[in-house]
């Protein structure tokens, strides 16, 4: 069933920028059951669960590090990574970096004075740690990273949520938009230029909206990371009374729109908003109706994938296929399929943990 799952999923999404029906090109109308299809293919379940291959050799010992940017997500990465850690043997040592050059800089630093065995990377941009990256790989220290664009699997061999997904992401997102409003569709796309990968997710947004639907609008306006929390609102706010045309709104990340309900309230705006990888705040907001849809990513289950692939990394294993693939656990979340608690995000397998142990259980 799994392989079935991706057969169709890869074979959608060779289709993605094709030329859309002649005939709707034609009259410049929508491709709307395209669109729906598509989004419907990743509703009311999760993608296939991404690994499958067993542990041979357990990570006894062995001392990794969890780099901590900050945000809620790069949070809840680091609380969560204790758990597959203890569960392997292994010590898992979170690192606060923030996003600062000088905050970055001495957080790798103690990596490479620390005997670390392995270091799992999130949301970090390239550019303030890539000179880092060959010291790591001299030092034979394996990196694993998560939500980073552009990195070379050489130096990288597991890059999680990277560009397969957020192609898989954007193409969600932009089937949505067109789905629901069709020709009439005029979007916005909020972007974060200091999170890698949000600038893939909004260029391609832009080009399976316009794949889809030649004649609609599609902006996109940039939200920075240092807003989020406190000026992102005001940003979103003035760019809708400034755009009063605007059908619906997407968010590259849900961390983006926190706060934001009150103050489209107040300004009284009303429009449909997705919002892409929610955080527990935001997913909150989709299950109240706040919000009306997102595109969940199991952040839980991420974690642990990057920590089984530090254990394979760390042990001279191959990680496994699905995390060098970036094979996310993804599904289109409404407010009928969030349900219980929230504080760690959304699952697609709520049993995950137990699928992971059954892996390593006969590691020697």
């Amino acid at each position: 069933m799994a392989d079935a799952k991706r057969t169709l999923i890869m074979a959608s999404l060779i289709g993605i920028f094709a030329t859309v029906a002649p005939a709707a090109r034609a009259q410049g109308q929508a491709d709307v059951e395209t669109a729906k299809a598509f989004v419907e293919s990743y509703t009311g379940h999760p993608s296939p669960f991404p690994i499958t291959e067993s542990l041979v050799k357990k990570p006894t010992g062995k001392k990794i590090a969890v780099i901590d940017c900050g945000s809620p997500i790069c949070g809840i990465f680091a609380d969560i990574a204790e758990a597959p850690a203890k569960e392997l043997g292994m010590i898992a040592v979170r690192i606060k970096s923030g996003t600062t050059a000088d905050g970055v800089a001495t957080a790798f630093d103690t990596v490479l004075d620390g005997h670390f065995d392995g270091v799992f990377v999130p949301a970090l941009a390239p550019s303030l740690w890539d000179r880092y990256l060959d010291k790591l790989n001299a030092a034979h220290i394996p990196v694993v990273a998560s939500g980073i664009i552009g990195l070379d699997q050489a130096k990288v061999p597991v890059a999680i949520a990277a560009e397969p997904s957020a192609l898989v992401s954007a193409t969600v997102m932009a089937d949505w938009a067109v789905a629901r409003d069709g020709a009439k569709l005029n979007t916005v796309f909020y972007t974060t230029p200091e999170i890698s990968f949000t600038a893939v997710l909004a260029t391609n947004f832009v080009k399976e909206v316009k794949a889809r639907c030649p004649t609609c609008e599609a902006r996109v306006v940039e939200i920075p990371v240092a807003t989020f929390g406190n000026k992102a609102p005001s940003i979103v706010v003035d760019d809708l009374l400034a755009h009063p045309k605007t059908t619906s709104a997407v968010f590259a990340v849900g961390e983006q729109a926190i706060g934001l309900a009150s103050a489209l309230k107040t300004a009284d705006i009303r429009l449909p908003i997705f919002l892409n990888s929610p955080d527990p705040s935001t997913l909150a907001q989709i299950q109240d109706g706040t919000y009306e849809a997102g595109f969940g990513s199991d952040l839980a289950l991420m974690s642990w994938m990057a920590v089984d692939s530090l254990a394979r990394l760390t042990t001279g294993q191959v990680p496994s296929e699905g995390a060098r693939k970036d094979e996310l656990v993804v599904q289109v979340l409404h407010a009928t399929d969030l349900k219980g608690d929230l504080s760690r995000g959304w699952n697609g397998y709520p049993d995950f943990p137990q699928r992971f142990k059954a892996l390593w259980a006969n590691a020697k």
